[in-house]
């Protein structure tokens, strides 16, 4: 019996012996996985020219355990992703390599990537990447309480500073130093992002950077470096 296809990206494609593929790959109904794709020599011409990053595709496996084996893969829809847009395409690959458990589905932010993908294509988008990396800190349990603060449970006001700590939530700034400070300026403007003017997407940009390295213990992101290029 076939097994049955699921929609899935791949994250990061490497060679593995003479006639296969190591992939990893984001699927919408299995989450992060890694499958070997087999090809016979002189065979699967059209498979491998289908199995790279920014494409649809849908796929079955085969296996047990942490590596399964590609059965099938037929690609629906490709991305045109140029310069910048590539780059940071590249970014939200890594950052899912990271941020996602293996073997997790994410269905929803699985379509939020495929939207990413598709908005990345218009040059003038520019807001699209942090709406993302907001998705895969909440996915992660990263969530900012956008109304009211976790401590007390009064509302957000702008005038006040906050701080955010994935273990306490979002409490107003006692000078501890610990957590991530941000306004709540900032957190009111969150609301409605795309509204959000120049200062505050700047503040945005260093509150996202300092919560995916507290995500990510402090290791850094080799794509983060090509962005700040």
């Amino acid at each position: 019996m076939t097994p049955d296809l699921s929609p899935a990206f791949i994250l990061r494609r490497n060679p593995y012996r003479d006639t296969s593929f190591l992939l990893d790959m984001f699927t919408r109904d299995a989450g992060k996985m890694t499958c070997v794709a087999k090809f016979s020599k002189g065979k699967g011409t059209r498979t491998k020219g289908m199995l790279e990053p920014f494409r649809l595709l849908e796929v079955s496996w085969t296996g047990r355990g942490e590596v399964f084996t590609l059965f099938h893969a037929d690609e629906t829809c490709r991305y045109a992703l140029k310069q910048g847009a590539l780059i940071r395409a590249v970014y939200a690959n890594e950052l899912l390599l990271r941020a996602l458990w293996q073997h997790q589905p994410q269905p929803e932010l699985f379509a939020h990537y495929q939207q990413t993908l598709s908005r990345l294509q218009d040059p003038a988008d520019t807001f699209v990447l942090p709406l993302f990396e907001l998705e895969v800190l909440a996915m992660a349990g990263y969530v900012l309480n956008l109304w009211h603060d976790d401590a007390s449970g009064e509302d957000i006001r702008a005038s006040v500073r906050y701080r955010f700590r994935p273990e306490h939530g979002l409490y107003p700034d006692v000078a501890d130093g610990k957590g991530v400070p941000m306004s709540g300026n900032l957190l009111i403007a969150l609301r409605e992002p795309e509204l959000m003017n120049a200062e505050q997407r700047l503040e945005l940009r260093h509150v996202l950077d300092h919560l995916i390295q507290m995500l990510l213990k402090g290791k850094p992101l080799n794509a983060r470096k090509l962005l700040n290029e």
